[in-house]
């Protein structure tokens, strides 16, 4: 069982959290946290202070050219991250007794990075937990190995349909076969490993999947396989719609009406039930038409408004060393907010082979934007999209200026990053 935790109310009526729980939420002296309410009790967000996870992108170049993927939009510069550039990254943590988690993706194919191996092993010398996702091609029997001896903590596969065909039609490639064949074999590695030194079991699999109506079918099947495969953990996100062929395929396109005005729709406690094909249907009939459920006392919809980003803690650093305080703000992309398209413009808060990586964090500007990121006062554009603003992310209508975060799917939980 999980150890439960107690807060004291002192005698001014704050809330104090037990130390050692604050320390792991890496809380200090003065932090500031937001507290919602959530359901029947109260929701406390992370303090904007705490980095705790780095999305270090080792290369923007792929062995794949998948049909929902931003690379066919862009115009960029195409490299890896240099040792130089990686180093620099880990030396700004190399004082620190908490070090945060490295999640090695970005843009492209992390495997295909030269000198991939051992940038994990440099980050696991150094204490820090280590993430990889990878589209499953290149893991090899040999590098299946290496990153078991490694202690790779976390290891995300792309999988997009259980078929062959429906695999090749998001992918773009006949790879399933292999992808399979070389997750089936890495579970045996670890099974052996296992037995022969007593170890956990790592890397843990994650599985990664972008739903589409071509592929909504297959999730089901998806997480079947998933778990045949040792999978612990599930990702499931929307598509960005980048052209006019992808936006036939959002799930979300209704959804998108509801994502503000809670307040003028009823909301409806529901209890667990067994999920049975009338449970289904008849909570099919209810979440249609309503974005307030609540489930056993929690809000299904809570991250609506927020910056998953920032709720995590984290930044993202790109292949040449700049910046950004999230994924989708490294590079200049189109992509479709409803029926409208939308440009997002690039947005860096440094380049860490000019500054320390937590220079940059401590940064009273980005500390700033972390803050009105979590507070999210943006205007509605992801609701509303109906003024020349909403066409870009320069500005909006309260005021903002770039990054304006109102039209971000992330932040109103459609799509979504392991």
């Amino acid at each position: 069982m999980a150890k439960i935790h107690y807060a004291q109310v002192d005698k001014h009526g704050e809330i104090v959290l037990p130390p050692q729980l604050a320390a792991k939420l890496g809380l200090a002296a003065g932090d500031e946290i937001r507290v919602e309410p959530n359901g029947q009790g109260l929701f406390l967000h992370p303090s904007v202070n705490a980095l705790k996870r780095i999305y270090v992108e080792a290369t923007n170049q792929c062995n794949l050219s998948c049909s929902t993927c931003m690379r066919n939009v862009w115009d960029v510069q195409y490299g890896y991250m240099s040792p130089e550039t990686f180093e620099r990254i880990l030396a700004s943590f190399q004082d620190l007794p908490q070090k945060p988690e490295l999640f090695l993706g970005g843009y492209g194919e992390p495997l295909s990075h030269p000198n991939i191996l051992e940038m994990i092993a440099q980050a696991k010398e150094r204490d820090h937990r280590v993430s990889l996702i990878t589209n499953g091609i290149l893991l090899t029997e040999q590098v299946s190995r290496r990153l078991i001896d490694l202690h790779l903590d976390m290891l995300w596969v792309s999988l997009d349909g259980a078929s062959t065909e429906c695999y090749a039609d998001v992918r773009l490639g006949d790879a399933l076969p292999t992808v399979l064949d070389n997750l089936k074999r890495l579970r045996v590695l670890k099974y052996q490993h296992f037995w022969i030194s007593n170890w956990s079991g790592h890397p843990k699999l994650g599985i990664a999947f972008v739903a589409m109506q071509r592929n909504i079918q297959d999730l089901g099947e998806v997480i079947r396989l998933g778990t045949r495969l040792g999978a612990v953990e599930f990702s499931i996100s929307n598509v960005l719609a980048h052209n006019d062929e992808l936006l036939k395929e959002n799930l979300y396109m209704r959804s998108l009406d509801m994502v503000t005005g809670q307040d003028i729709r009823p909301t409806v406690h529901m209890p667990l039930m067994d999920i049975q094909p009338p449970t289904l249907k008849a909570l099919g009939e209810v979440l249609k038409d309503l974005n307030q459920v609540d489930l056993t006392g929690s809000l299904l919809n809570q991250n609506v408004d927020q910056c998953p980003f920032v709720e995590r803690g984290s930044l993202s650093v790109r292949w040449d060393g700049k910046v950004s305080p999230c994924l989708p703000l490294l590079y200049t992309h189109k992509h479709y907010l409803g029926d409208r398209e939308r440009t997002s413009k690039e947005y860096f808060v440094g380049d860490v082979r000019e500054h320390d990586l937590l220079q940059i964090w401590n940064d009273r500007s980005y500390r700033d934007l972390r803050k009105r990121l979590q507070d999210f006062d943006f205007s509605p554009c992801t609701f509303c999209n109906s003024c020349e603003m909403a066409v870009e992310n320069l500005e909006d209508c309260f005021g903002n200026i770039h990054p304006a975060c109102g039209g971000c799917l992330w932040a109103h939980g459609l799509i979504r990053c392991p």
